[in-house]
């Protein structure tokens, strides 16, 4: 087997107000956070370890260290974790090795140790070019940092590069927003954009500060901001493939479409999700591990023998099947009907009811929504550029 892996790093120097991924905001010292312990490492180790031995794991497709802050590991600790994943699988000869950094981490000796390590493309949070939008989320940045981070980049860093945008940040106006864009004409290395809308969720401190009335969102305008994004992007050369993400051509993360594709990947780390798919069986098993870091350590590291900390489920047909639809129609190039068929031994004509006059992707396309082509593979089914937008309705339509 030869899947992908995702690695979990949930430390932050402080929680921005909207986010809702596991983490931890510790106290920070440059190369050492609390709590940021080579135990932590030597678990994750430990649990890539278990999985190799138990799928016959014999090389990575591609490897993605997320979290929470990965940049907030030292050189050393950098240089460690992808010895020792190679030691315990070799990276495929394509292997595509993403490290996510936020911009105040970024200095030579972390671009020297990714270098080290066999980190090929990084990935960075800017979110916004504007400081006072950056402020009003509790976001540990500001314009001059990012900057910053971009000629290091620049002059040190010669493999890909990808950084994040959010449209419709409280505070941000529309001027900035749109001039923020020309720093990708800056900075011809960046070949990857995620641009994102904001989403309030709940139970953040983002949220309470909306209740409260302290802060003010307007989801219109963020949608408004995000299409005014995706045009600037697209003149800028960057192909819209999927429902937040761009690329110049040949660009596109592949580490996300292992995602999307439904293809087996291995997650590691606290709170880290994994699934590994047996279509065969038309099962997969799917686990999520604990979001206690003092478990997680004690489970892997215990001389005692214990259970891997996580819940599993096992996904039948008929959830993989929307799982595969759902993911599927994320991206603009769609779903191939031959691949679905290869899959569930039907017709996906039938199930999106794409020839009934009365289907659901019928109606869709006869609305110029969506299209049909006929390929040397099959049919493609996708939603254009009109209706990627509103995707969350076409699937709730096919439920």
């Amino acid at each position: 087997m030869i899947p992908s892996l995702y690695i979990h790093i949930p430390f932050c120097k402080n929680k921005c107000d909207y986010c809702d991924f596991f983490s931890i905001a510790q106290q920070y010292r440059k190369g050492k956070c609390n709590d940021l312990t080579d135990s932590y490492l030597s678990s994750i180790v430990k649990e890539i370890q278990i999985y190799a031995d138990s799928y016959a794991i014999t090389a990575w497709k591609t490897i993605y260290v997320g979290g929470g802050t990965p940049s907030l590991l030292s050189p050393a600790q950098i240089v460690y974790l992808f010895s020792e994943i190679k030691k315990i699988a070799p990276f495929s000869k394509d292997c595509e090795i993403t490290c996510e950094m936020n911009p105040d981490d970024v200095d030579e000796e972390f671009i020297c140790a990714c270098k080290n390590a066999g980190v090929n493309r990084l990935s960075m949070g800017i979110q916004c070019l504007d400081d006072k939008a950056l402020q009003a989320v509790h976001r540990g940045s500001s314009v001059a940092l990012i900057h910053r981070a971009l000629e290091l980049l620049k002059n040190h860093w010669t493999g890909r590069l990808s950084v994040d945008f959010i449209a419709g940040l409280p505070g941000h106006t529309w001027k900035r927003f749109e001039s923020q864009f020309e720093i990708l004409k800056e900075y011809p290395n960046i070949d990857h954009v995620s641009l994102y809308t904001l989403t309030v969720e709940e139970h953040t401190p983002l949220a309470k500060k909306i209740d409260e009335g302290k802060i003010a969102v307007s989801y219109e305008k963020a949608d408004r901001m995000w299409m005014c994004g995706r045009r600037i992007l697209e003149k800028q050369g960057f192909l819209h493939y999927e429902v937040s993400n761009f690329a110049k051509k040949g660009y596109e993360s592949r580490h996300n479409q292992s995602y999307w594709k439904q293809e087996d990947y291995v997650g590691v780390g606290a709170g880290a999700t994994g699934t590994i798919y047996d279509f065969e069986k038309k099962s997969a098993l799917r686990w999520t591990n604990t979001l206690s870091i003092p478990a997680y350590e004690m489970s892997l590291l215990s001389e005692k023998e214990q259970g891997l900390p996580r819940t599993v489920e096992i996904l039948d047909e008929e959830t993989l099947e929307f799982e595969f639809l759902m993911m599927g129609f994320r991206m603009l190039s769609g779903v191939c009907d031959s691949d679905f068929e290869k899959r569930f031994r039907k017709s996906l004509a039938e199930r999106i009811g794409a020839e009934q006059e009365d289907g659901v992707f019928r109606r869709w396309q006869k609305n110029h929504l969506a299209t049909a082509k006929k390929t040397k593979n099959g049919t493609v089914y996708a939603l254009n550029r009109r209706g990627i937008l509103l995707l969350n309705r076409f699937l709730e339509e096919l439920l």
